[in-house]
């Protein structure tokens, strides 16, 4: 049936036929994943040589998307982070992207995403951990460049007055032992 057929009757109408609609996460049959291997030896995944190793957005996309603890990691652990990102993937049987959504998802908060996961297993859709809502983003920017610096700023200004001017002895028992002066 020619495509202008099916939008001119819109009874027959199917999207999941129509090339563009549909396709999206559904794997065709002759599509492998370039899923990793488990060494023994070194106890230790290793990449598939098909595996690009390219991973679907950067570190401020973790930190966007999942908060400052897979940013962190990403940073300052690289090598465990991607070891995580290749377990999933092959006991998961997933493309990178999705992995990275999800170990990102798990490092953030991990009871939430176990969680989800139970839920999916019961039927529930499956959360796509890898795309931006830009809400988050906005309010994830928001604390990292405002309330943060903030909230810092007056715990070292009261703690500094705190040790500058440690004010009166709030209880008789303190002044036998010293602490009070």
């Amino acid at each position: 049936m020619p495509l202008f057929d099916c939008l001119c009757k819109p009874h027959v109408l199917n999207i999941y036929s129509l090339p563009a609609f549909g396709s999206f996460g559904k794997k065709s049959p002759s599509t492998k994943l370039p899923l990793p291997t488990f060494d023994d030896a070194t106890q230790r995944y290793v990449k598939n040589p098909l595996d690009d190793g390219k991973y679907p957005y950067d570190a401020v996309g973790s930190a966007l998307r999942h908060g400052p603890s897979p940013f962190l990691t990403r940073i300052f652990n690289a090598d465990e982070y991607e070891q995580g990102i290749l377990k999933y993937m092959g006991t998961a049987k997933v493309t990178r992207a999705e992995a990275t959504g999800n170990v990102d998802a798990k490092l953030n908060n991990v009871l939430d995403w176990q969680y989800q996961k139970m839920e999916e297993k019961k039927g529930k859709p499956k959360v796509d951990y890898t795309k931006l809502d830009p809400k988050q983003a906005a309010l994830t920017v928001v604390w990292a460049l405002g309330i943060t610096p903030l909230t810092l700023y007056v715990i070292s200004s009261t703690l500094s007055q705190f040790n500058n001017e440690p004010g009166p002895c709030v209880s008789k028992a303190f002044e036998g032992l010293g602490i009070c002066s």
